[in-house]
């Protein structure tokens, strides 16, 4: 259902049925923005009351011209989970760095995955890729608008790019060696 204009000047006016109704209509789309984005999904309901606060705080603080209302909302919700994130795990303190010169891995792999799995394996991504990663990837951001939500420069957010992809590489690189050996193992 389209989100009318109306609905979100009710809102702006305390409207009680009117927050009711867009709380409704965005709760699905935020619910997964904050899956996504939290690396322990246990605090999903925390993060999202918090950014639905927020929303309604600052709904009359809306520009209908500068982006839909469920991108404006999705910003706060992104930046809930990651201030979960940090309270929970803690901002990275270093860069980690990946050996050179990996071998890809195999599309196979890749083309077998559901998006449950590979929510699983982002997640193992360390904090700083996994950030980058879901925003610039996953949500289409700009490397210019990440370094202006986490405070970073673009160099290191295009840096941080790079790494998770080679960090999502040697992951299924490994997994894929660690397949094989098994298969050849079994049949021994």
């Amino acid at each position: 259902m389209q989100i009318s204009d109306d609905l979100i000047k009710s809102c702006a006016a305390q409207n009680r049925k009117a927050q009711k109704q867009l709380y409704e209509l965005l709760l699905p789309y935020l619910r997964a923005v904050a899956n996504r984005y939290l690396r322990d999904t246990s605090f999903v309901k925390d993060a999202l009351q918090e950014s639905f606060i927020k929303i309604f705080r600052n709904i009359d603080s809306y520009n209908f011209d500068k982006a839909p209302i469920k991108q404006w909302a999705a910003r706060i919700t992104i930046n809930s989970c990651f201030n979960y994130n940090k309270r929970v795990i803690g901002s990275p303190k270093e860069e980690f760095v990946i050996e050179k010169h990996q071998i890809p891995a195999e599309p196979v792999t890749i083309q077998k995955l559901t998006d449950e799995n590979l929510l699983l394996v982002l997640k193992k991504m360390p904090n700083g890729y996994f950030e980058i990663f879901n925003l610039s990837v996953i949500d289409g951001y700009t490397h210019t608008e990440i370094a202006a939500m986490l405070n970073i420069s673009e160099t290191l957010s295009r840096k941080r790019l790079s790494r998770a992809k080679n960090w999502l590489k040697k992951f299924y690189q490994e997994k894929n060696d660690w397949l094989a050996l098994l298969s050849r193992s079994s049949l021994i």
